[in-house]
């Protein structure tokens, strides 16, 4: 089983055709993360997702987008929210139609959701699957998502249910379990762990809550010591944790991101439920990052106008969540644009 290293710093440099169209100002979208919906059945109080309304795509605009991403020759779309993918009425044809146009699929889910129909369709489809369980404890999944202890064992038997249910059709599909690590959650890392373990997960993850620096780097070098087998792993975001630890003192921050504009949002877009494309999934609704409205133009039209490079020449970093998504490939995309003197001199 071969498990993601969230390397996107690396992962970048992998599309270059994509890179030559950046440079060249030509088509370069290789990611959409696509709200299939904005209803959720958690009251998660640190949800980036859209709150704002209850907005859901209707099957014929999921049908117009698949056709807008083949166009754009899109590469893999992440079913997110938004709200919660598996609420959607059209999630089963979603995942179908991406798969039948050849459109690689990841999903993050609360993973509360889940039956027997939803885990054939996510092992027999989906290249990654992520349940977000952040908690060790019945209590700290109450702070984080809201639910109660019911709720928590129903996701944790929902964990053991997929696993056993992927390997008995010897699917390739990586599941894993997700925990955002902070000052508040620290304290759940290893029982978390423990519980991923035992239900028959390929790996646990840990990555940081937008904006908390806290640095988890030894204690996950302690728990893989501890837990790591040859059929599970624990990974983390590491090049975030590494560039954390340069913030206190005085690295990294929202004056010197080491880039000045948001390439990235060449390569990844967000569509929402309301059948729109944004820049940065971390301000759906922001009308600064609003590139446009699929009933009016194709993504294709989108991505080639006026507005897209208004956008990205008024996005002012500053504003934006430390070590955001598009971080780690936007430090590499501004330094691909910085000439480089005698560059045959290798």
């Amino acid at each position: 089983m071969k498990i993601n290293q969230f390397n996107s710093n690396e992962k970048i440099l992998k599309y270059t055709d994509k890179i030559n169209y950046f440079l060249n100002a030509h088509k370069t979208l290789i990611v959409a993360e696509l709200d299939l919906t904005n209803k959720c059945n958690h009251r998660c109080p640190g949800c980036c997702g859209n709150n704002e309304n209850n907005a859901e795509l209707s099957l014929e605009q999921i049908e117009k987008i698949v056709e807008n991403l083949v166009e754009c020759e899109c590469q893999g779309v992440i079913l997110s929210g938004g709200g919660e993918p598996t609420i959607s009425p059209h999630f089963a044809a979603a995942v179908k139609l991406l798969k039948n146009n050849g459109i690689n699929i990841g999903m993050n889910s609360h993973g509360m959701n889940l039956d027997k129909t939803k885990m054939e369709l996510i092992a027999q489809n989906m290249e990654y699957f992520r349940i977000s369980l952040d908690a060790g404890t019945p209590e700290m999944y109450n702070k984080i998502h809201g639910m109660n202890a019911q709720h928590f064992q129903k996701t944790l038997s929902n964990i053991a249910a997929f696993s056993e249910y992927k390997k008995s059709i010897d699917s390739k599909t990586s599941f894993g379990v997700g925990f955002l690590t902070s000052r508040a959650t620290e304290c759940d890392m290893e029982s978390f762990v423990q519980l991923v373990k035992e239900r028959g997960a390929d790996f646990a993850q840990f990555r940081p809550f937008t904006g908390d620096t806290l640095d988890i780097r030894q204690k996950v070098v302690e728990l893989r010591e501890k837990y790591e087998s040859d059929d599970f792993k624990i990974v983390a975001s590491y090049q975030k944790y590494n560039e954390m630890s340069n913030i206190g003192g005085g690295g990294i921050n929202h004056e010197n991101r080491g880039y000045s504009k948001c390439h990235g949002m060449w390569f990844s877009t967000c569509i929402s439920a309301d059948f729109k494309v944004w820049a940065c999934l971390h301000f759906r609704q922001s009308a600064e990052h609003l590139l446009g409205d699929l009933s009016q133009n194709t993504l294709a039209e989108i991505f080639r106008s006026a507005r897209m490079r208004e956008v990205y020449n008024s996005i002012n970093c500053k504003n934006c969540p430390i070590l955001c998504r598009n971080d780690s490939f936007n430090k590499t995309l501004e330094s691909l644009q910085n000439p480089i003197i005698n560059s045959e001199f290798l």
